[in-house]
């Protein structure tokens, strides 16, 4: 759970780089991992990885604010329309727009079948964005700008200029010119 949870906060981290301060940017990274980290805490099962998956995700879309989101302040003002992040064991990716592709962040391919032994002294968890293992997951890169693609033809507004209604068209292939009196 903690390197899924790295890898998200730290490619949301990248979608700031450009609109915020190095320390505004790491201390919300901080703040948002430790709010993922209890929101997923009974809904994070390694043996089925997709149970809980709409649970697990960041979303925002027509305004509609994750409330993972609304609690971590700063990100919903520089996420992109219709944007969806899963968090998942093993896995880690994001859509941009009804009709984008699925990209991928971070995957497993070993799907579990990595153990990592903890140490029995270490009684108190640490941060994912301070996990030692996050230096191999993931290569430190240049801030991040990502647009919905385009609609597909047929779904793209076609300019239409005085339209008549379909009821208005029925009463000239009729010949009828009757007019209409509203009445309380």
């Amino acid at each position: 759970m903690h390197i899924e949870i790295a890898q998200a906060v730290e490619f949301l981290g990248r979608l700031l780089q450009n609109k915020l301060d190095a320390s505004t940017i790491s201390s919300f990274k901080e703040q948002l991992g430790e709010l993922l980290k209890q929101h997923f805490l009974d809904h994070w099962d390694p043996q089925q990885p997709y149970r809980g998956n709409g649970y697990r995700s960041i979303s925002n879309f027509n305004g509609d604010l994750d409330p993972v989101i609304v609690k971590a302040p700063l990100i919903h003002t520089h996420l992109p329309r219709d944007f969806v992040l899963w968090i998942d064991p093993y896995a880690v990716s994001y859509r941009v727009g009804d009709h984008g592709n699925i990209m991928t962040l971070y995957e497993d391919r070993s799907r579990g079948r990595v153990s990592l032994k903890m140490d029995p002294g270490n009684t108190g968890m640490i941060s994912p964005s301070q996990s030692p293992r996050l230096q191999y997951l993931q290569p430190q890169s240049t801030p991040i700008r990502i647009s919905p693609p385009s609609s597909p033809e047929n779904k793209k507004m076609k300019p239409h200029i005085h339209q008549p209604s379909p009821l208005a068209m029925n009463a000239k292939k009729d010949g009828k010119k009757d007019t209409l009196v509203m009445a309380n």
